[in-house]
């Protein structure tokens, strides 16, 4: 018999791939900072999807982007509520331009995962509720964070890693 108890605290982050054009860097940071307070920012040129997202966002040069991280320590079950008001604030953009203009991941890094936050099921993911999955992407052992086999490149990217496991030093 176990007994339980709360979870730990993590510390929410976001992935903006934006196009530059049509918002800017300081209304993203701004709109994040009004939900989850201070924060710092990870800029790496490094997004190996792109190609991918041009097609709905417009031209590769015009897309930027960042790694936005909370500093004040969340509880956990926040997770599904975070990425439900990401998702509505992407589609409010939408109507103003006809064109999807962010992509904001929302994700929970603990002392001892990262965890994404997506609206797709596979067999890797857990359901969170409200239409909500958890994607478990790196797990922390041996003093770094680990890409599971099935981590987007970006994320398992030795940057970063290094930038992930200097944020987990906020939780400790």
């Amino acid at each position: 018999m176990s007994d339980l108890s709360p979870a730990s605290l993590g510390l929410f982050f976001g992935s903006a791939l934006f196009n530059s054009e049509h918002i800017s860097f300081l209304e993203i940071k701004k709109n994040w900072c009004d939900r989850f307070g201070p924060a710092v920012e990870f800029h790496h040129d490094f997004f190996p999807m792109k190609e991918y997202y041009s097609k709905q966002m417009g031209p590769e040069n015009k897309l930027s982007r960042v790694i936005l991280t909370g500093l004040i320590p969340s509880r956990r079950e926040e997770l599904v509520a975070h990425k439900k008001w990401a998702d509505e604030w992407e589609k409010s953009l939408i109507k103003g331009t006809g064109l999807r203009i962010l992509n904001l991941d929302i994700g929970l890094l603990t002392l001892e995962n990262l965890t994404l936050a997506t609206g797709k099921n596979f067999s890797h993911r857990l359901y969170l509720g409200e239409g909500v999955y958890g994607d478990l992407n790196l797990q922390f052992e041996n003093k770094t964070f680990r890409p599971l086999p099935w981590a987007y490149p970006d994320y398992a990217h030795p940057d970063f890693i290094q930038f992930f496991n200097w944020v987990r030093g906020f939780l400790r």
